[in-house]
């Protein structure tokens, strides 16, 4: 073989290198099940809030019942889809959706992760773009596809916003493709649309501030929202009818409600590796602005240079909310991606820089981060392994049930609630749950009612109206009721009664308690003529302070003399409203907990979710939780434990969640009443 024929298989061999990396990533992703049908999935352990809405997701597919049209959720008809598709194909079942709910996610994070390496490196070798797409994949990513289809957008337009992209003309098309972008981001999921909105903007103001294109940036930028508008009216028509606008009215009121009814606190660790991300952007971005070409490779272009950095730092927010470990990867993630994407792309002037900067990239990765798990040596070849020997018999000290294998705790829970819902209904019925366990309609076959896909969402008036809205529509026979402390926990310290009160209520007037499948399971069948006999009756039990305004981080308000009824009382009830200044909506409220003490010198306290600069009523159970469930027996006698100490004293606690939390400049107590409920 001669030099010259050498020398083209050594190119042809290097031109490919990324397509290889495509290809492996994408085999290495598809699991057993879809090329051995038959394959059983062992499931580790069942997750009663995230496994319910990944099952119940893809069986609402199945049924026709989409995320958006039908079903208010936090995720859009597109992600059911992709989610959903590959169960769908082998036939929905618990197994099937276990193993596949994340197959066509994670080939769009692979596929979008590789295209936007080719949009930002178009002139590099290939073996950068390969090198980018593989650390991006396996070692940077959270993953999640959301953030990858944004930053797909966010390369998109900023390879068309560019000035010599501009200059060509065409804004109409080029508006056209960025508002069906963004109306896809949004059809994923309202944060991926706002993102995709946000980058799209960046990227035009980037484009007026280095440029003198303004005109041709103005056109494209106009085309962008009609055709937006254009395409908000077509979903419109596809949801429910063209001037409805419930799907884009859900979506941001979800996004909205994030920040105030999930917010959790950031921890010390979490805290400084953010701030050591956001030092590395800072540092990467600056050293590629002192290198700055307008026309130069992408990645040192002023106009993504300013909008990267920006948008990067924007998308930081998904860190500051909910702050476990989890969000903070897939906040950090978009910075990390565009800093190893200058890292790695060619710097011509200083071939030394060159090749240091991808072999530090590498470097620094192998130290600090951790493969994702699916992509380790050791889980492909298990799934090479399962392709030849599919498990078709539960593993030694498991059980099977609908094509999944379970610990004999969790099979005896999803079998006997599931042999409960099916004996007590029919094929076509649909069944309630509360607060969040949805999986069980899968397992039963049965539809979970309700025009929010999980209760914990249900939060304001406008979600609660859509949730009771999908219950009377649906007006399902049975209800399966999970009290919290022993199956169902409260979320963030919140009880689930607490967080959803007018739902609880709405169960508690239309169903009965008819046995219990499993410890923790209540069975509720519907009796409409309760809500003719339940009767609400408050009393108020104490003189609410004057408004209160707020001055330090931690403060206690005392919430004065208590009046219990000598009678009793079953719930409290406050009326209140919590003032914070605009710029919580970039950060997050404090934590606000009820303190109770009782006679017998007892304590309760619980973390309460109020809705910022609203008045709130706000519902808390002073006894033990778990005895919630005794309401729903038909004989009020029954309801009530023996003991019941009086309410002594309230106390209102305002502390931080942490260092990003906004404190309140005022809190207003209207009302505090003592409720009993009873049944004529």
């Amino acid at each position: 073989m001669n030099r010259q024929t050498l020398s083209r298989a050594a190119f042809l061999a290097a031109q490919s290198t990324e397509w290889v990396v495509l290809v492996v990533l994408l085999l290495a992703a598809i699991p057993p099940i879809l090329i051995r049908h038959l394959s059983l999935t062992i499931v580790s352990g069942l997750n009663p809030i995230d496994d319910s809405w990944i099952l119940d997701t893809s069986d609402k597919a199945a049924g026709g019942i989409w995320l958006g049209r039908d079903v208010a959720f936090t995720l859009g008809p597109l992600y059911q889809w992709m989610s959903s598709a590959p169960a769908r194909h082998l036939g929905i079942s618990t197994g099937s959706v276990y193993a596949t709910w994340y197959t066509v996610p994670l080939l769009v994070i692979i596929l979008s992760t590789f295209l936007t390496a080719r949009l930002l490196l178009p002139e590099a070798a290939a073996w950068r773009r390969a090198l980018l797409v593989l650390l991006a994949v396996v070692f940077w990513s959270a993953p999640d596809v959301r953030v990858s289809l944004a930053l797909f957008a966010f390369a998109v337009f900023v390879r068309v916003t560019d000035r010599e992209v501009a200059s060509v003309g065409a804004p109409l098309a080029a508006g056209c493709v960025a508002a069906a972008i963004c109306v896809a981001g949004f059809l994923v999921s309202a944060d991926t649309g706002i993102y995709s909105v946000a980058a799209l903007f960046l990227c035009v103001a980037a484009g007026v501030i280095v440029t003198e294109r303004r005109r041709q940036l103005a056109q494209f930028l106009l085309m962008a929202a009609i055709c937006f508008v254009l395409l908000m009216l077509v979903t419109n028509h596809c949801v429910s009818s063209t001037l409805d606008f419930k799907f884009w009215r859900s979506s941001f009121v979800i996004a909205n409600g994030y920040r105030w009814f999930e917010p959790i606190p950031m921890v010390q660790q979490n805290k400084w590796l953010l701030f050591k991300i956001l030092a590395m952007g800072v540092v990467v971005f600056g050293a590629a602005w002192l290198r700055r070409r307008p026309d130069g490779p992408w990645t040192r272009r002023p106009a993504f240079l300013i909008s990267g950095f920006c948008l990067t730092f924007l998308m930081m927010q998904s860190s500051l909310v909910r702050s476990d470990y989890g969000h903070i990867i897939i906040g950090i993630y978009p910075m990390i991606f565009l800093c190893g994407a200058i890292a790695v792309d060619e710097v011509r002037s200083a071939p030394l820089l060159s090749v240091g900067l991808p072999v530090a990239t590498v470097i620094i990765t192998l130290i600090f981060a951790h493969p994702y798990g699916m992509f380790v040596p050791g889980s492909v070849a298990a799934q090479l392994r399962q392709i030849v020997n599919p498990t078709l018999r539960c593993p030694e000290g498991l059980e099977e049930f609908d094509r999944a294998c379970f610990s004999p705790k969790d099979a005896e829970l999803v079998r006997s609630a599931s042999a409960y819902v099916g004996q007590r209904t029919i094929s076509g019925n649909s069944i309630a749950v509360f607060p969040y366990e949805t999986a069980f309609g899968l397992t039963s076959r049965r539809q979970v009612a309700g025009g929010v896909l999980q209760t914990y969402l249900v939060n304001g008036e406008y979600l609660t109206g859509v949730e009771l809205a999908g219950l009377r529509q649906a007006n399902p026979p049975l209800a399966l009721y999970f009290p919290d402390g022993v199956i169902s926990t409260a979320i963030d310290g919140v009880p689930n009664f607490t967080r959803s009160p007018d739902v609880w209520f709405y169960l508690l007037r239309h169903y009965r308690s008819e046995g219990s499948p499993v410890a923790g399971v209540l069975g509720l069948v519907r009796d409409d003529s309760r809500d003719a006999r339940l009767t609400l009756s408050g009393q108020t039990i104490a003189n609410p302070p004057p408004p209160q305004a707020i001055t330090k981080r931690n403060t206690a308000l005392d919430l004065g003399e208590i009046r219990w009824p000598s009678a009793g009382a079953d719930f409290l009830k406050l009326r209140l409203r919590v003032e914070y200044p605009a710029w919580w909506r970039l950060r997050k409220p404090s934590c606000l907990t009820l303190q109770m003490s009782f006679a017998d010198g007892s304590e309760k306290a619980l973390q309460l979710v109020v809705e910022p600069n609203r008045t709130t009523d706000v519902w808390a159970y002073p006894r033990d939780d778990k005895e919630m469930g005794r309401f729903f027996l038909p004989d009020e006698s029954q309801w009530r434990p023996e003991n019941r100490p009086a309410l002594v004293a309230l106390k209102l606690l305002v502390t931080p969640f942490d260092w990003i939390s906004v404190r309140p400049s005022r809190i207003e107590i209207e009302s505090i009443e003592a409720v009993h409920v009873g049944l004529q």
